[in-house]
């Protein structure tokens, strides 16, 4: 270890067998302590150990060129306030503490040896009856944390065998501060991304709503269609313990699933009779209409492609690609399950309710073909356990939250 400014050194053992010990006391603080608590216990330690007059830790503020004090050991209470040790980087006059800092080495310093250099820092520490300075930056490179002060009121001889365990300790207490404030810039950025994700989900809550009005204006049925849809989806979803962002999307795909059907003209939507080829055709049209107008929005991709994918069927006779089994996204074969039962349920222009018990007799009859299986058991137990029904009014905001 580099030292600028060193006194007499000696060689002793004691340091050596004390090693372990003093280490083993900071190193059990590490785990669970709080930052504040275990630089004072640390400096406590260090201070008691080593019967250092003064032990002294404080932080640089990169920001504002400032050295804060932090932690300080005395039992002295003249020493808690010592004026040049809360500097700033500006400052002309240099202290060995500074010099420690700014070239991240350690120093050794004595008042003695250094009254010229340094006046008025000699200055104050003769006045605060301190006679040796041990500084050592808090480094883990290429970043210097603070300095680790220890003080002493007499002169003394200091012995490698100390520098390298003192050595060892601000490496310790640096790595706890290098960690606590990586911990810190952590949990910034995921608040930030928190904050971010929040005004993208309202962002999309929006977009939603507007694309939900607009088929609302144009058609009622389906507007009323997609909100109980959405309903029923959504409960299966949590069901199935499902991640909340797959039940956001089908929450937000479920609200506008059949926003295709604005280019359907309403006389194939309302018509009572048999729909002929061309018909048919326009009304299958739907999904992928759906999925040309999502992707044109700010909405993630995933929403555009449960909408696209809402009328596939598991044996792969559904449309608009002929999808089958795990090749639909399990977020559309939930949305489809819905999507019949209540189409089946509830009243139509050109024809009457079906009923609930023929909707879920479909969907029982079919599943493991048409339907998912593990969806359907959970839509099945839902209605006969009584734990669902629809919400006939409730509001666009209420579904997508």
């Amino acid at each position: 270890m580099r030292l600028f400014f060193s006194g007499k050194v000696q060689e002793s053992d004691y340091w050596g067998k004390s090693k372990n010990h003093l280490l083993r006391k900071i190193a059990e603080l590490l785990p669970n302590s709080e930052i504040e608590s275990f630089l004072q216990n640390s400096c406590d330690i260090i201070r008691e150990f080593g019967e250092y007059d003064l032990v002294w830790l404080g932080l640089w503020d990169e920001a504002k060129g400032l050295l804060r004090p932090q932690a300080i050991a005395t039992l002295n209470p003249n020493y808690n306030h010592i004026p040049l040790l809360s500097f700033k980087n500006h400052q002309p006059s240099l202290t060995p503490e500074i010099e420690a800092l700014q070239k991240a080495k350690p120093v050794l310093a004595s008042v003695a040896r250094l009254k010229k250099r340094y006046k008025e820092w000699a200055e104050v520490m003769l006045q605060c009856g301190l006679n040796n300075l041990v500084s050592f930056p808090l480094l883990v490179p290429p970043k210097v944390y603070g300095l680790l002060n220890l003080y002493s009121a007499v002169p003394r001889s200091y012995l490698d065998d100390e520098f390298s365990l003192l050595g060892e300790v601000a490496d310790l207490v640096a790595f706890k501060i290098h960690a606590h404030q990586e911990e810190e810039r952590r949990k910034a950025l995921e608040e930030e991304l928190a904050v971010h994700s929040r005004k993208l989900r309202k962002t999309m809550e929006m977009t939603i709503q507007a694309l939900a009005v607009t088929i609302e204006m144009r058609d009622p049925y389906t507007a009323g269609h997609q909100r109980r849809v959405t309903q029923l989806a959504s409960r299966i979803a949590q069901e199935m313990n499902l991640g909340e962002e797959e039940i956001v999307n089908i929450r937000l795909a479920g609200i506008v699933h059949d926003i295709g059907k604005i280019y359907v003209p309403v006389e194939i939507l309302t018509k009572p009779g048999r729909l002929n080829d061309y018909e048919i055709s326009m009304i299958r049209s739907h999904p992928r209409f759906g999925f040309d107008i999502i992707k044109e929005t700010d909405l993630p991709k995933k929403i555009g492609e449960i909408i696209l994918q809402h009328h596939e069927r598991m044996d792969g006779s559904g449309y608009p690609a002929g999808l089958s089994g795990s090749e639909i996204h399990l977020e559309s074969r939930i949305l489809s399950v819905a999507d019949v039962v209540e189409a089946m349920s509830s009243h139509r222009p050109y024809r009457p309710a079906l009923g609930l018990e023929a909707a879920l007799e479909e969907i029982d009859q079919h599943k493991g073909f048409l339907f998912d299986p593990d969806v359907v058991d959970v839509c099945l137990d839902l209605f006969e356990e009584k734990r669902f029904s629809w919400t006939r009014d409730e509001s666009m905001s209420t579904v997508t939250h």
